[in-house]
């Protein structure tokens, strides 16, 4: 990862913090941004009544610079991806069923009714006797004096996936806050369309258990189908 990729998995991580806060009912993210505007429009008038000077770019400059990282960030999903070249595990041993190993994730996840976009959240990620993968992250998001994570949606959320729907499996680095890590990116398709799931890994040799058991799953599927389609029709 470059220094920029590093310096921007800073700015992310503090955007997804503005992101996922609240007071009362207002993002905090959309706060900043109208903050941001708003003081770039008022240096712009100051400018125009009293003078202009080059003080006055640079400051109105910087509020739009930081409006237009916050709404960039939502937009890259508020993690720094590379995908690098490392070679694809030869006979990785697959987890067993139900076996749970701990990673971090980044993807839609669901608990009821509600559904939220969790960045680089703690999850215990396990497969299923049917081949599912099952994703469990914890939210544990602090509020003080009502400014933070409403309540509501502190606790365990889920995410199911199906090896049939995975388009594309791709091994990588993420940068997120202070830390860059070894990553896999899970494209898929859901009821909503295609998405996107990052897993960040510990070390290398999860890094290649897990994406190992992906694969194997995803291949098994794709065999799967494909005897479907060739079996006869009556």
């Amino acid at each position: 990862m470059t220094l920029w990729d590093r310096f921007l998995g800073l700015v992310f991580a503090a955007a997804y913090a503005l992101r996922r806060a609240k007071i009362g009912f207002v993002r905090l993210d959309a706060a900043a941004i109208a903050a941001s505007v708003l003081a770039a429009a008022l240096t712009v008038y100051r400018g125009w009544v009293q003078g202009w000077d080059w003080w006055h770019a640079a400051v109105a400059l910087g509020c739009l610079a930081v409006g237009g990282l916050i709404l960039w960030a939502d937009a890259r999903r508020y993690v720094v991806f590379r995908e690098t070249d490392d070679a694809l595990p030869i006979g990785a041993v697959e987890l067993a069923a139900e076996q749970k190993i701990f990673v971090k994730g980044s993807g839609q996840f669901e608990v009821s009714d509600m559904r939220r976009y969790l960045a680089e959240v703690p999850v215990v990620f396990w497969t299923t006797e049917l081949s599912d993968h099952i994703l469990a992250a914890k939210v544990r998001a602090p509020s003080v004096l009502g400014v933070g994570v409403p309540k509501g949606e502190r606790g365990w959320w889920y995410m199911f996936l199906n090896p049939a729907t995975v388009r594309e499996i791709v091994a990588g680095e993420l940068c997120f806050g202070l830390r860059c890590r070894r990553a896999i990116r899970v494209q898929y398709d859901s009821e909503k369309g295609a998405e996107a799931l990052y897993i960040s890994c510990d070390g290398v040799e999860q890094h290649q258990t897990l994406l190992g058991e992906l694969m194997a799953k995803v291949d098994a599927a794709r065999a799967k189908q494909g005897l479907a389609s060739e079996e006869p029709s009556v």
